[in-house]
């Protein structure tokens, strides 16, 4: 029983819960709940006095002097409970996010952002109710519970065996009813994530599904899972149509029985009205909390699961473990060399065998036909995975064994999508750089990129929203863009990815003779499907089906590869100039 709730303890562990606010909470808790036991007492000893002619004056200022402090000290507790649990909500989100963050790419891979997302929110707040709401209103339930039936043996203990039984057998009746409940929550709750998962994944690809005219397809998903929960929904509504009344029939069927019980001792002259109007009033000090122990129940398992799900997030190594910490100096004038080099997407091999040194301060080219797996050498060399067997190493060392986000900084990485982040056009090209350029410098590397002019033109200037993804600005712009902050990086080793294939002719050239710049005595690898501007490069390697079948420069490659001689063939290089400054990027 208790290694279903091992997951929970362990997330306690893991994070900052605030113990002070929540006991604070917790004490004036317990003091309401004892103010609460004393007033059926302080309203016994009101009707009795009532009863014989006469009102004392120190009852009544008693009574509500207990009403008014027992509403502060409810207030106070409320309020503790629910900075604590902000407090709490706030550290665990920030620590699964973080660690989200520093996951390994294999992990967001191999889940939809949008079921992180949801883990993230939904299930960190579930722990939250749990831990600064439903364990206090259990623990003060339980003393409220023990409080009145100690109360209530004192006063008469026939009448607190009939009150006993009459609560419990309220609370019997209800027990079964929760438990569906507490099911079909738990079903809500997974369903739901799987929802925002998909949902999330067709809007951040929107341009696609409407591209694909899948509007109709994705509508069909979403309306399959919407009315999944919608059936759920109607299950609950169910459950909490039988619930409610279930509850009323409880407590008025103890109501009754003692009414009816207490009502013939008072006849008999065994007990006072009073103090049966004190027995109904601990009635609900006992019957409610005993209801809302099975809310507790319900809670304790629906964070059971959550935190089951948080931490099978939190168990998995971030990529900052890896490294043993070395500095990454020697990336500027070192070579890189791939090492018998596989790597597996799960059970797919995408790379086999690769065996490439890369020199240090010159171009390769890395060119060949597409799904050939050239994208997925710039991926290792980045060390956004690790290869599944072979080493790559720089000047004879591992590069595993060199601090990660160092390694990282002095990589420069243009890709084909060149993909932006919603934000401003400053946001976007200083993203991640410290400290942060200052404009001076941020216009040079914009004019650099040939991206100055279109960038003064747009309304707001560098402070333009860009949309999510970057979908206000072209292609070509947001290319531009990446292009600028590789400027800023100011890399030791610089990777283009098909980085000129979203520009016309005319930026084309410029932005050649822009990385011309940037290129010169800097080690550069680059993946480009037309020849013509790369052929210039200091080595070429054709990437053949996940290995390299041959290296070399243009001409030696023309006359001895045949899988290059008919890329070649294929396109018209004369168009190329000779200047291996401008057609090499």
């Amino acid at each position: 029983m208790f290694e279903r709730f091992r997951p929970l303890f362990r997330l306690v562990r893991r994070i900052r819960v605030p113990w002070l606010l929540l006991a604070l909470a917790c004490v004036l808790t317990l003091i309401d709940v004892g103010i609460g036991l004393w007033i059926p007492l302080l309203t016994r000893d009101l009707i009795e006095s009532a009863t014989g002619g006469t009102v004392p004056r120190g009852i009544v200022i008693s009574l509500v002097a207990a009403l008014l402090i027992e509403a502060g000290f409810s207030a106070a507790s409320l309020y503790l409970m629910a900075r604590a649990g902000e407090g709490l909500t706030a550290d665990l989100r920030g620590t699964v996010v973080r660690h989200l963050l520093r996951l390994p790419m294999t992990t967001h891979d191999d889940r939809q952002s949008g079921e992180l997302v949801s883990r993230s929110m939904s299930d960190t707040q579930s722990v939250q109710s749990l831990l600064t709401e439903q364990l206090i209103s259990f623990a003060a339930g339980m003393v409220s519970i023990l409080g009145a039936v100690a109360i209530l043996w004192f006063l008469d203990w026939r009448l607190t065996l009939v009150l006993f039984s009459a609560a419990l057998g309220a609370v019997l009746l209800v027990l079964p009813v929760a438990a569906r409940l507490q099911i079909v929550g738990r079903d809500t709750q997974d369903r739901l994530a799987a929802f925002s998962g998909r949902l999330t994944s067709a809007l951040a690809d929107i341009r696609l599904v409407k591209a694909s005219c899948a509007e109709g397809e994705e509508s069909r998903r979403a309306e399959q899972s919407i009315e999944e929960l919608r059936r759920l929904g109607i299950r609950e509504a169910r459950i909490m149509a039988v619930l409610g009344p279930t509850v009323t029939v409880g407590m008025s069927g103890a109501l009754v029985v003692i009414l009816g019980y207490g009502g013939a001792r008072v006849a008999a002259g065994a007990l006072t009205v009073g103090t049966l109007v004190a027995f109904i009033l601990y009635l609900f000090q006992v019957v409610l909390p005993m209801i809302q122990f099975t809310a507790f129940v319900a809670a304790l398992n629906k964070a059971a699961g959550a935190a089951e799900h948080l931490g099978e997030l939190l168990d998995q190594d971030p990529e900052d473990t890896v490294a043993t910490g070395l500095d990454p100096s020697a990336m500027a004038h070192a070579d890189l060399e791939f090492d018998a080099i596989s790597h597996r997407y799960g059970t797919a091999e995408v790379l086999h065998d690769v065996r490439l040194r890369v020199p240090a301060g010159r171009v390769t080219a890395l060119v060949g036909p597409s799904g050939g797996g050239k994208t997925s050498l710039l991926s290792l060399v980045e060390r956004l995975y690790s290869p599944s067997d072979g080493t790559i190493r720089l000047d004879g060392v591992p590069i595993g064994e060199f601090a990660l986000q160092p390694w990282r900084r002095r990589i420069g990485y243009v890709s084909q999508e060149a993909p932006l982040l919603a934000g401003t056009v400053r946001e976007n090209v200083c993203f991640g750089l410290e400290p942060p350029p200052d404009d001076e410098r941020l216009m040079a590397a914009l004019r650099a990129a040939r991206a100055d002019e279109f960038v003064e033109r747009l309304e707001q200037g560098l402070e333009t929203d860009v949309g999510e993804r970057g979908v206000k600005l072209s292609g070509g712009q947001r290319q531009r863009l990446a292009i600028a902050r590789a400027f800023l990086v100011d890399p030791d080793l610089l990777m283009l990815d098909e980085a000129t294939a979203n520009l016309d002719a005319e930026s084309e050239a410029a932005i050649r003779a822009a990385l011309a710049d940037l290129l010169r005595d800097r080690t550069a690898l680059i993946v480009a499907h037309r020849l013509a501007s790369v052929r210039h490069a200091d080595q070429i390697a054709v990437v053949e089906d996940g290995t390299i079948t041959g290296t070399g420069q243009h001409e030696e490659l023309l006359a001895t590869h045949a899988t290059y001689r008919r890329l070649v063939a294929h396109q018209d290089l004369g168009v190329a100039t000779d200047d291996p400054s401008a057609s090499t990027l």
